[in-house]
């Protein structure tokens, strides 16, 4: 499998460069991986938020001149426990030859709070096996209900933008609570005072 080979190299790589350690200790494949995904590497984890409002505001921000997609997916159609932790090394939680089965569902987890973003996003992840439906390789139940979509088109995602900015202070600044999302939030593609709340 491609994507199981890639990560598993990701994090060799990562680990090699230092990056498996979080204040004084040994972080597990899966911390790392989330650690990676949140900061742009490509993995299997999909972002999702527990928070709406954070959700609807990255369908929003992501491709603002396009029609976007805020998914939810129903809790009966995901394994996982919130708050569980996930100590389960990635060569035994993706074994070689990982096969979908006809009825599987993604799996949630909720990572530990690993850096400032996690915590601010009110984070999860979903993954599951590779799928090849043409939904995308996330395994999804097909059964009603298990989730939903809903359209966004560009004039509504400014509308939305411009009230979960001001209304409820969900921008830039505040879910990148770091180093990187201050200097984002403060670089040339914003104006002097996009920070200010009023």
């Amino acid at each position: 499998n491609m994507l199981r080979d890639y990560e598993r190299d990701l994090l060799i790589d990562a680990r090699h460069q230092g990056y498996g350690f979080e204040n004084g200790r040994t972080i597990t494949d899966f911390e790392l991986l989330a650690k990676l995904q949140h900061h742009g590497a490509a993995t299997r984890f999909i972002d999702v938020s527990r928070n709406m409002l954070v959700a609807l505001w990255f369908a929003c921000r992501s491709e603002p001149d396009v029609t976007g997609l805020l998914f939810g997916v129903n809790e009966w159609a995901i394994l996982g426990l919130e708050g569980n932790s996930e100590n389960s090394a990635y060569n035994d939680a993706f074994p070689p030859g990982e096969k979908i089965e006809h009825d599987i569902f993604p799996t949630i987890w909720q990572p530990p709070v690993v850096t400032k973003r996690i915590a601010a996003q009110s984070a999860q992840f979903l993954y599951s096996v590779v799928s090849h439906d043409r939904m995308g390789s996330l395994a999804l139940s097909k059964e009603s209900g298990a989730f939903i979509a809903f359209g966004i088109t560009p004039r509504k995602k400014r509308q939305f933008l411009k009230m979960l900015e001001k209304t409820f202070d969900i921008r830039l600044l505040t879910l990148f609570p770091d180093f990187d999302g201050f200097s984002m939030a403060n670089s040339a593609n914003f104006s002097r005072y996009n920070n200010a709340r009023y």
